[in-house]
């Protein structure tokens, strides 16, 4: 039941609405709107009271609103008051077939004035004025007016499509509002074998050949044999270009680390704290001899250099007993020391880098109008280390330095593809800024 209610509600608000906004618009003097939107709730409920009454008071007022405007533009000295004529009978026609669409419309407004005659008369007589603009702009001979000329010619064929010979005006128009610009790119210097710029010159060709974000502007390619008379000559040519500078470095670092647990031993081993030093039981194995064994007392002190040599914390294994050293057993607790270690770092970089300059070129004066120069770099990187001593004095980046091996660099081709793309973001950045407003 609840539910029911609320469906109920939502169409009553809904009704509610739709008549409140033709009424609103008729009250706003907006009579066009208010007719349109009388006739969308006529088409959804056919007997909606306030529909019909807004309706039958909109429409009058809007044809009369409509025809007023006919009236005083005919009247008036409007370069262009024709198009504004069409404006005017559009709507009219506009209202006059939304309501023979609706049957329910068409009981409040039973015989809707159509103005299709006239609309045919004035889509002529807008055509002409149009075309008349169009061919006194072309004749001021420059590339702005042909801009405008072009405008008008497409406005004609609008309101009238192939009035007289427009889309001849239109094509001719456009041909000499568009600024052509020739696209000469400067081979790169065969600095080593089996180089070549080709892939770059392609791309830039690419995005030039396809460039949409002005119309009047088109680039033309040294092999299009269409152009005969270019405006600009736009020259791509890198100034310094260098591929594969190796610069090798090495490095040794004197790595520590303090407070390293180095080994654990039991508790018996270390004697009283009272003593002067610490005493640690640890099973040594003399150089030259590891096989012979012995269960001795060090100091902590010397405890890390007895490890480095192979000797190892608490008893000898299978220990007779003879040993004057006595090895309760207990829990064991860590011994800390500092680590150390000889870490030396190699190091690769392959420098590929160029310099593009970009011209425009006035091409009836062969003089620069712009000139910028666009650098990229591209510098591949290996690392390859090794190190003695405790890798644990080392951090986890020279770790991983030490694990790598050297490596061959890239081939040339692809290190200079590499160093020329920053270059290409920056010259489609320039062309489009550049043009953008030309």
């Amino acid at each position: 039941m609840r539910k029911l209610s609320i469906i109920i509600l939502i169409f009553v608000i809904g009704g509610f609405w739709g008549c409140s906004s033709s009424k609103k618009s008729f009250e706003s003097g907006n009579y066009y709107v208010s007719v349109m939107q009388s006739v969308s709730k006529l088409r959804k409920s056919p007997n909606h009271k306030k529909s019909r009454e807004t309706l039958s008071q909109a429409y009058p007022m809007a044809v009369d609103y409509y025809q007023a405007q006919v009236t005083r533009m005919k009247d008036s000295q409007d370069r262009f008051k024709n198009g504004k004529i069409v404006d005017a009978y559009k709507m009219l026609n506009n209202m006059h077939d939304e309501i023979r669409r609706s049957p329910a419309a068409l009981q409040v407004i039973p015989n809707p004035e159509d103005f299709y005659n006239q609309l045919k008369y004035h889509n002529r007589e807008a055509a002409a004025e149009r075309y008349t603009a169009g061919e006194e702009a072309f004749a001021m001979g420059t590339r702005p007016y042909a801009i405008e000329a072009y405008e008008h010619f497409i406005q004609s064929d609008l309101y009238m499509p192939g009035y007289l010979d427009v889309k001849d005006k239109i094509e001719e128009a456009k041909y000499y509002a568009t600024l052509k610009v020739l696209v000469e790119q400067v081979p790169v210097p065969t600095m080593q074998a089996g180089l070549s710029a080709q892939f770059f010159q392609d791309q830039i060709e690419q995005f030039l050949f396809n460039y949409q974000d002005n119309e009047f502007i088109r680039f033309y390619s040294m092999r299009d044999e269409n152009l005969k008379d270019p405006d600009q000559i736009l020259v791509f040519q890198f100034d310094d270009f260098v591929v594969g500078q190796v610069n090798n470095q090495e490095r040794i670092i004197e790595a520590s680390k303090d407070s390293v647990i180095i080994a654990k031993m039991p508790k018996s081993s270390v004697q009283s704290e009272t003593q002067t030093e610490q005493k640690i039981v640890i099973c040594h194995k003399p150089p030259g001899n590891p096989t012979n064994t012995q269960t001795i007392e060090v100091t902590a002190s010397n405890l890390k250099a007895h490890l480095d040599h192979g000797d190892e914390i608490g008893p000898c294994n299978g220990d007779s007993g003879n040993s004057s050293v006595s090895v309760p057993k207990e829990e064991y607790i860590n011994v800390y020391a500092t680590v150390k270690a000889t870490f030396r770092e190699n190091s690769r970089q392959v420098i590929s880098r160029g310099l593009l300059s970009m011209r425009i070129m006035d091409a009836k004066s062969n003089t620069v109008v712009f000139h910028e120069k666009f650098p990229g770099e591209f510098v591949w990187v290996n690392k390859w280390g090794s190190f003695n001593g405790d890798e644990r004095a080392l951090t986890p980046e020279q770790i991983r330095i030490a694990n790598q091996r050297p490596m061959q660099p890239p081939p040339p081709q692809n290190l200079f593809i590499e160093f020329c793309k920053p270059i290409y973001g920056q010259v489609q950045s320039k062309v489009r800024s550049y043009y953008h407003n030309l």
